[in-house]
């Protein structure tokens, strides 16, 4: 099996959708846009993947693709399940799970999976980073960054290549040169360094955050009760409000109210003839009509009436 595609957007949930195996939610953290790339490979055991966004973000994804574990480079200023990242450090996620991702400003995430059953099937192959028995996720700490900006770089072709080449992927000898490459580029990381587990409490706050984002996802349009939402996520208020200002140093309200912002922008610059600003409002529970103004102007540098008109192509005079 291979696949590769690339998929570049200015939405958070298109560029979410466009990443397989797991669920992914984009929310730009600070500023007045979103912008972000992802490319994607697999090529039978091995999976690589790139991650750029633009601007401050805040990525939660759900379970990740089983019988793989997977490990993440990070770029500087980026914090994994609460906790920052170093560049000497790779972010493990077990098989099954997810986790929480936050920049505080553009970031690069490249990412490599590699197929657990192997592990036992192919010994021979020395794999890096196969564990003679499960466990939990966390970081492998290297005694130098070098072998990640090797590996970074090798990926970087790699991307280059595909896209000015892809039938490169029909001949299987460019398959099995490409994957041993990757092994040879992913080796060094595991070479040398320590294995660090992530406290027993992130976990529970992964799964917590996890089913935050669910309740969220299935309320689709329809604003949450708070009583509800504590209750969906099995969590009690305190507990709901540690954790989700943990990892997105916001708030659940100021976070729900922050996404229902970036939905009602969304909403306006792809209306109908019969948008207006006061349903789009209501409909995302903004029931004060002068701070949903306010707040929108404040987070996108525009009123909402401009940016629906902009949308119906009437323009400002």
């Amino acid at each position: 099996m291979q696949a590769y595609r690339r998929t570049a957007s200015d939405n958070g949930d298109e560029l979410g959708r466009a990443i397989p195996g797991a669920n992914f939610h984009c929310v730009a953290d600070l500023g007045r846009s979103f912008a972000g790339r992802y490319w994607h490979l697999q090529l039978d055991w091995f999976v690589l993947s790139r991650l750029e966004v633009d601007q401050s973000t805040i990525v939660t994804t759900d379970e990740r693709v089983p019988d793989f574990s997977v490990w993440h480079l990070m770029s500087g200023r980026c914090e994994a399940n609460g906790r920052d990242v170093a560049a000497n450090e790779l972010v493990e996620v077990r098989s099954g799970e997810g986790g929480t991702l936050r920049s505080a400003d553009g970031a690069q995430v490249t990412t490599f999976g590699l197929q657990s059953s192997l592990f036992s099937e192919a010994p021979e192959l020395e794999f890096p980073f196969g564990p003679s028995v499960p466990r939990p996720s966390g970081r492998w700490r290297m005694p130098s960054a070098a072998p990640r900006h090797h590996l970074e770089a090798m990926t970087r072709v790699v991307w280059q290549q595909l896209e000015e080449q892809p039938q490169l992927l029909d001949f299987s000898a460019n398959r099995i040169a490409l994957s041993n490459s990757l092994l040879e580029a992913v080796a060094p990381l595991a070479e040398s360094g320590t294995f660090r587990p992530d406290r027993a409490c992130v976990g529970r706050h992964n799964r917590i955050v996890m089913r935050f984002e669910r309740a969220i996802e299935q309320a689709d349009d329809h604003p949450l009760d708070m009583g509800d939402l504590c209750r969906e996520v099995g969590t009690s208020r305190r507990s709901l409000e540690a954790v989700v200002r943990e990892r997105t140093g916001k708030s659940p309200w100021e976070y729900l109210r922050w996404r229902r912002l970036w939905r009602a922008r969304a909403l306006l610059q792809q209306p109908d003839r019969r948008t207006t600003v006061t349903d789009v409002a209501f409909q995302l529970g903004f029931w004060h009509l002068g701070r949903f103004a306010a707040a929108y102007a404040s987070a996108f540098g525009e009123k909402p009436s401009e940016a629906l008109a902009r949308a119906q192509g009437q323009g400002l005079h």
